[in-house]
């Protein structure tokens, strides 16, 4: 199959249900990266800011490094990338990404994160009755009065094939959570879902949601959600408490 978009090389990447060559991809994602770094108004010519990430998206983590560098190649800037151990539980691998964003001295965080994970986190999250931190499913994030910018929270990881960091399928540590991304792969491979299942977490109202006081997490009741009651129990309330134990029972 010809490229789509130049007519002239053999197409080995698909992008937005177009079959493009290795080098029309890597322009139409780095056409797609500076229009959502310009939307955020993210960066600074003078900046300072960490991409904290997991050992399987550090991939994508040193692809964005390359594009913000070869995107603002006058800028003085200064990108740490931070790299947290994974849990079996992804919940618990994004609370302890949540902690580091709370006590990191860096006013701007970038996840690596990719659309076909936030999809598979919605399912996983819609089975298991914890919306956590859906919210991370966005553009742009402020909290702890720091800006989180997510620049692939739209973009499926197999559109970014065309760049040689980009190596193997996405694979977590947590069983239940690879199964659905295996499921998603299977059935969404050609669909324009990734691009679309946004309005799904809308229906969700995460706005209204009750949030734990110290790592934002969607909760049910108390003040503080599971993971921080057993790392901050001091800064939560006792009622928290009690119903964390009556959980347990």
């Amino acid at each position: 199959m010809i490229c789509t978009k130049c007519g002239k090389n053999q197409a080995e990447v698909l992008i937005s249900g177009k079959y493009l060559c290795v080098h029309c991809a890597r322009s139409e994602i780095v056409k797609r990266f500076r229009k959502e770094l310009s939307l955020s108004k993210f960066l600074d010519r003078e900046d300072r800011l960490v991409i904290l990430t997991t050992e399987n998206y550090m991939d994508v983590s040193s692809l964005i490094e390359k594009l913000i560098y070869n995107i603002c190649k006058s800028c003085k800037l200064d990108v740490l990338i931070d790299k947290i151990n994974e849990e079996e539980d992804i919940n618990k691998t994004l609370w302890k990404i949540m902690i580091k964003i709370r006590e990191t001295d860096f006013k701007k965080i970038i996840l690596p994160f990719t659309a076909d994970f936030f999809l598979s986190y919605l399912i996983y999250s819609i089975s298991t009755g914890y919306m956590g931190y859906l919210e991370l499913y966005s553009l742009v994030v402020e909290v702890y009065s720091k800006k989180i910018f997510v620049p692939f929270y739209s973009t499926p990881r197999f559109e970014l094939l065309g760049f040689s960091e980009i190596t193997g399928e996405l694979k977590t540590k947590d069983a239940f959570l690879n199964e659905i991304i295996k499921w998603a792969s299977k059935q969404f491979a050609d669909n324009e879902i990734y691009h679309t299942f946004g309005s799904s977490i809308n229906v969700i109202k995460l706005e209204n949601r009750k949030r734990c006081k110290i790592c934002n997490a969607i909760i049910e009741r108390g003040d503080c959600c599971k993971y921080c009651l057993e790392s901050f129990s001091h800064l939560c309330s006792e009622q928290s408490q009690k119903q964390e134990l009556e959980e347990r029972v």
